[in-house]
């Protein structure tokens, strides 16, 4: 599904209306230290999110190398990550909405950085409130910004949002080769994917780390338009792109 842009430094990207981004995303989650990392999580949210300068340290290698977006998760010191990677080079924005703060507060520090496309917190697409959807997506277009919606559970969420006639342009879902965190199975998520004109940007393509880059990014890209990847090194930064490189050339 990926293309070339000469504004991408030749890094694939996709197009969603008629505004390109990046094929790989440089993803914010382990900064946070999601339960799901196990024993480092905690290593994690000491070592990065405690420390927005080593975040921003992250995203600035990333985007130096050609692929100039980012997944934020609206946590206060990630945005403030951000806002020092700018200092250096200003790229596109991703976001997720958390259920923990209102979607105001949230969509209006997200409107300092170059916010393209906001998911709706996961929780609540689950949840299946066609009214309350409704509400958060109006919310992110009259900010000025492309409403999708997160889920963790596809194979369900995907199906019923369709016939919702809500105003999004893509989904945030979990989808890597051995079916990790594809709720209620993989056979199902995978289904939903291809049953949607809408975008599909993949979470958890390497399943938090139990998936090699080499193994998991080619199966991802058969089935969706880009994927977010965490990272806590420089070292796996550099390892992605060269795995990117040969896969798209």
């Amino acid at each position: 599904m990926a293309s070339t842009s000469g504004d991408l430094l030749n890094a694939p990207c996709f197009k969603i209306e008629d505004i390109e981004l990046p094929t790989m995303i440089c993803g914010s989650a382990p900064f946070i230290g999601l339960g799901y990392f196990g024993f480092s999580a905690f290593n994690y949210r000491v070592k990065f999110y405690n420390h927005p300068d080593s975040m921003a340290d992250i995203f600035a290698h990333f985007v130096r190398q050609g692929c100039k977006g980012a997944h934020v998760l609206c946590y206060d010191n990630i945005i403030k990550a951000i806002e020092i990677a700018y200092e250096v080079e200003k790229f596109p924005i991703m976001a997720s909405l958390i259920s923990a703060k209102p979607v105001a507060s949230q969509l209006k520090a997200l409107s300092r950085l170059k916010t393209v496309l906001v998911f709706v917190d996961p929780l609540q697409s689950d949840a299946l409130d066609a009214s309350a959807l409704q509400n958060s997506v109006k919310s992110i277009r009259d900010a000025g910004m492309i409403p999708g919606l997160a889920t963790y559970t596809p194979g369900h969420t995907i199906p019923a949002t369709e016939k919702m006639g809500l105003d999004i342009a893509a989904y945030l879902v979990p989808v890597n080769k051995e079916g990790r965190y594809m709720h209620p199975t993989k056979e199902k998520t995978l289904a939903a994917i291809v049953s949607t004109d809408r975008k599909i940007v993949a979470m958890k393509p390497l399943a938090i780390g139990k998936i090699s880059p080499r193994e998991g990014f080619p199966f991802v890209l058969d089935y969706c338009d880009g994927f977010c990847v965490g990272f806590t090194s420089k070292e796996q930064v550099d390892e992605a792109y060269q795995v990117l490189k040969e896969i798209t050339r």
